[in-house]
This record gives structure tokens, C-alpha cells and sequence, in this order.
């Protein structure tokens, strides 16, 4: 049985890859039209995080003692790849509820929703890049080549948020009550996830740095972009977070995939 749910679900993402064209093209207009009468259009969102890493920067660079580039880099990598994790996950209660019209009207594969949800984000996530490059410009700061490990730890989060959007949209439309209790959960993981602070002032080996799964996530594309290369570990849970989501999400998704239509009405 649990072979034959992964084979429903696999077929339902593998259709929704070949309809690309579709996804990338719903995906990029909803970018355009949420800021359709803007001049600066998406890049209002890199510039509100550029005005935020440097101010929050400056602060906390000082409260904490840390030299301002070397704090700066961090903070920027860490809150640019956070902001991409949070509204993933936070948005994506919405994904079928937005997209219902569809649903009911056209046969189409669920993933397909899914897909086109990240193409915004990572969209999103393409606009803010450019504030990390000009602040290690700024500051004259040169991750080396180890920076490009930060590719396989970008695409390692995008797959690992695949999952997790998946998961939350199926659980928030079946309940929705689910919606505040994730909105408030992700907020709590910022502040015990190291994003504004340095593991090294807790500890390396403190449990909320080490049991932190995010901490992970997040490593895997922030370490190579400080110039550090992620250790071994870093990438085996990476992975292993991966393997055992998108079978987790794939279950849940295909033990209800025939309900979906009836919870967004």
C-alpha cells in the first residue's frame, strides 16, 4: 500500500514537471502582478531588507561584541535564506484555498500549485541575492570559491521546502485552525534558530543549536557564503531531512488528495 501511495504521488509531481511551462509562467505573473503599479516592482522587497540587515547590522553587531563585516555577512545570509523558509511556510496555508477556482474547474495535478508557489519565492529569493552581494562589496568581503557549495545548499533547501509546503497546505486546508498555530510557530523559530545571533554564544554544542533542524538547512547555503565550507554532517541531514519529508508529505498527500476539492469550499 505505501508503495502504491509514493507511485500515485510520484506521478502526480512527475505530470506537474512536464507542465512547466504553465507554473513558471503563473508563478512570474503573480510576481508582476503584485507589483504591477510599483516603478521598482519586486525590488521594493530587496530594498526594505537592505535598509533592515544594515540597520539590525549595526545594532546587533554591537550588543553582541562582533566585528561589524563579519557579523553583517552572517546576518545577511542567514536573514536572506530565513525570509525565503518563513514566507514558504507561512504562505503556503493559503496554496489551495488561493488556487480553488482552478481546482474545481480544471485537471490539473495538485503539485502543479506547489511548483508554482516556489517559483514566486524563489523569485523573491533571486531579487534579495543582490543584497548579500552588495554588502560583502561594501565591506570588502571575499568568500573564496567555497561560496559555490552554496548552490547544491540552496537547491538542498528549495527541495526540503517543496516538501514542507506541500505538507502545511494539505493540513492548514483540512484544518484551519493550523494557520495561526504555524504563523506563531515560525515565529518562535526565528529566535532559537541562530539567525540574528552566533551559535558560538550558546555553544556549538548547545541543544538548541545542535536539535535545531533549521540550523542545518540553513547552514548548507549560509556557511559557504561566509567562505566556510558545511561539515560532513551538515549535508547527510540535509538529505536525510529531505528523504524522510517528501515520503512523509507523499503519504499525506495521496491519502487525501481526493478530499482536497472539499475542504477549500
Amino acid at each position: 500500500m505505501g508503495l502504491k501511495n509514493l507511485n500515485l504521488s510520484l506521478q502526480d509531481i512527475k505530470k506537474a514537471l512536464s507542465q512547466h511551462p504553465i507554473w513558471l509562467h503563473l508563478g512570474l505573473l503573480e510576481v508582476k502582478q503584485r507589483y504591477r503599479r510599483s516603478v521598482l516592482g519586486p525590488w521594493w522587497i530587496s530594498i526594505s531588507m537592505l535598509i533592515f540587515v544594515a540597520v539590525m547590522g549595526v545594532i546587533f553587531s554591537r550588543i553582541f561584541a562582533q566585528d561589524l563585516a563579519r557579523y553583517i555577512t552572517f546576518f545577511t545570509s542567514g536573514f536572506l535564506l530565513w525570509s525565503f523558509v518563513s514566507t514558504c511556510i507561512n504562505e503556503s496555508t493559503d496554496i489551495f484555498r488561493i488556487n480553488s477556482g482552478f481546482i474545481k474547474q480544471i485537471n490539473l495535478p495538485y503539485n502543479l500549485y506547489i511548483l508554482k508557489f516556489l517559483t514566486k519565492n524563489i523569485s523573491f529569493l533571486a531579487h534579495n541575492f543582490v543584497v548579500y552581494l552588495l554588502v560583502i562589496c561594501f565591506f570588502k568581503v571575499n568568500p573564496g570559491w567555497v561560496s559555490l557549495l552554496a548552490i547544491p545548499g540552496i537547491l538542498l533547501l528549495i527541495i526540503n521546502m517543496y516538501w514542507v509546503s506541500l505538507f502545511v497546505a494539505l493540513i492548514s486546508t483540512r484544518f484551519r485552525d493550523m494557520v495561526p498555530i504555524i504563523n506563531s510557530a515560525v515565529q518562535i523559530m526565528f529566535f532559537i534558530t541562530p539567525i540574528s545571533w552566533m551559535p558560538k554564544l550558546l555553544g556549538e554544542s548547545s541543544i538548541i543549536v545542535k536539535l535545531n533542524p533549521l540550523v542545518y538547512l540553513l547552514d548548507a547555503a549560509r556557511l559557504p557564503l561566509q567562505g566556510i565550507a558545511p561539515p560532513p554532517l551538515t549535508w547527510i541531514v540535509d538529505i536525510s531531512i529531505a528523504i524522510l519529508g517528501l515520503s512523509l508529505s507523499f503519504m499525506a498527500f495521496n491519502s487525501v488528495r481526493s478530499r482536497i476539492p472539499f475542504w477549500i469550499d
